[in-house]
């Protein structure tokens, strides 16, 4: 990233230098943003070499040391917030990874679980069948039993 002008940015009008970048489409707060940038890198108009090609607009110095600085600057900013960027990426991707692997055992368990629970209400069907044959077992010797307590009635008579 350059803070280098573009041709289309330089005007003569904007000052007595025809190399110099035209800071009149520069928004105030961007104009206070890089004054204050300029005075933390030590870069304030007071600095400035006072050579020809040096030159400052409303506290900002525009000479070519400054806005290189400036460039140097914000590059040096912009590789740390890439790398910031890709440290959180990295760091997502690795939760994100992780949330999925656990995710990924319970279902795996709970999965697990619904084959026992399956097993367990087939086991109960059984049971059941089993129960029901008991009882028509059980009907059926009444039934005989009956029959059995009916035919000894008749004999005694």
């Amino acid at each position: 990233m350059s803070a280098r002008p573009s041709p289309s940015q330089v005007s003569p009008a904007s000052s007595s230098h025809s190399n110099l970048p035209n800071i009149q489409n520069i928004s105030q707060v961007d104009l206070q943003f890089l004054r204050q940038t300029q005075r933390s890198l030590g870069l304030s108009p007071a600095n400035s070499t006072g050579s020809p090609s040096s030159s400052t607009t409303g506290g900002l110095s525009l000479d070519s040391n400054a806005l290189a600085a400036l460039s140097a600057h914000f590059d040096g900013l912009m590789a740390a917030i890439t790398a910031r960027v890709q440290t959180l990426s990295e760091q997502t991707r690795a939760s994100t990874q992780a949330i999925h692997k656990r995710s990924s055992h319970v279902v795996d368990r709970a999965t697990l679980e619904i084959e026992n629970l399956r097993d367990i209400l087939r086991q109960c069907d059984e049971l059941e069948t089993e129960f029901l044959k008991i009882k028509r077992l059980g009907e059926m010797t009444k039934g005989f039993r009956n029959r059995v307590e009916q035919l000894e009635r008749k004999v005694r008579r």
